[in-house]
């Protein structure tokens, strides 16, 4: 430690270049040494936004080292065969977390799509604080800050507790991720159809693969060039008409939207025994219901922070269907 405090050093020269150096060992959480590879840890790395995010850092990993976790030991064994760092992490068993966070720099964080989020998020948020990690990126919603929708809240709250927490962040906030709609089985590329729930009214969407892109460069870059930033993901803002005249002129195949209502999804939610899943597909469901109702104009707009983060536009639903349906 040094001793400036206390101690008056006559030659300025001298005071300054120390005072300098005290400063950078300060922020080591911030600034990681050159010569250090950061080691990030993805959480959810066998889902769809995890694993392409797994794909794009294969593709570059200078500077890092990438660490998987699964809830499955089984996943991680493969995993470690295949030569790649991994863990278990389970998001509802605080114990796994100290393994899974050793010596790790960045974090993405990616919870489970139920009300246990937040729970789940504030024991991780904790445990990355007591290891050591100085940057998380959080995966979230194409917030307003005033949606009455309870999910979009719960991750409100959580990336406020993220923001309070000492840690360097950054929130990715994806509007309607078309993967959930297109990327199907059997494919659309066979049924010749898609199916939405909120009628025929216009959502704004985004894929999974820029989502993973833009996490990927994030995590790479690290918090010298994203620390506080918030980028919002939504490309192109279509009505389910929209979509499916954009997927036949690009796949050259007829592509048709099936429009259903929110109120199809209520036999199904009420057969959800899990309390945590049923809160959050009931809110889902809200969600459907503002946007049949032309009441979520605050996500109704294309904000392409692919482009801000990436140099390129996103990936447009024209383009997806030239190179998956054709």
């Amino acid at each position: 430690m040094y001793l400036l405090n206390y101690v008056w050093v006559p030659n300025s020269f001298v005071y300054l270049l120390i005072l300098n150096f005290r400063f950078m060992e300060s922020n080591d959480n911030l600034h990681a040494d050159s010569n250090k590879k950061a080691r990030i840890l993805i959480i959810g790395a066998t889902g769809r936004v995890g694993s392409h995010i797994v794909k794009e850092l294969e593709k570059n990993s200078e500077g890092t080292v990438i660490r998987l976790s699964s809830t499955e030991i089984a996943t991680v064994n493969k995993w470690n065969k295949e030569g790649y760092e991994s863990a278990v992490l389970d998001l509802d068993k605080p114990e796994t977390f100290a393994e899974a966070l050793e010596n790790v720099d960045r974090v993405f964080l990616l919870t489970s799509y139920t009300s246990d989020m937040l729970r789940q998020s504030k024991m991780l948020v904790d445990a990355a604080g007591e290891a050591g990690v100085g940057h998380i990126v959080h995966l979230g919603v194409f917030t307003s800050r005033r949606d009455l929708i309870p999910h979009f809240i719960w991750h409100d709250l959580i990336e406020t507790y993220i923001e309070s927490s000492g840690m360097a962040w950054t929130h990715i906030h994806p509007n309607v991720i078309a993967d959930s709609i297109l990327v199907v089985d059997p494919p659309i590329s066979e049924t010749g159809y898609f199916t939405v729930l909120w009628g025929d009214a216009s959502q704004g969407w985004v894929f999974a693969s820029d989502i993973a892109a833009v996490a990927a460069e994030v995590l790479r870059a690290g918090p010298q060039k994203h620390a506080g930033a918030n980028y919002y993901l939504s490309t192109e803002v279509l009505t389910g008409t929209e979509v499916a005249a954009r997927l036949s002129k690009g796949s050259g195949k007829d592509i048709k939207c099936i429009m259903l209502n929110p109120e199809d999804m209520t036999a199904m939610i009420d057969q959800i025994p899990s309390a945590s899943v049923k809160n959050y597909m009931e809110s889902a469901q809200i969600t459907m219901q503002l946007a049949k109702g032309g009441k979520m104009q605050a996500q109704n707009i294309v904000k392409d922070d692919v482009f801000t983060v990436l140099g390129r536009p996103g990936l447009t639903m024209e383009q997806w269907a030239v190179e998956n349906l054709k």
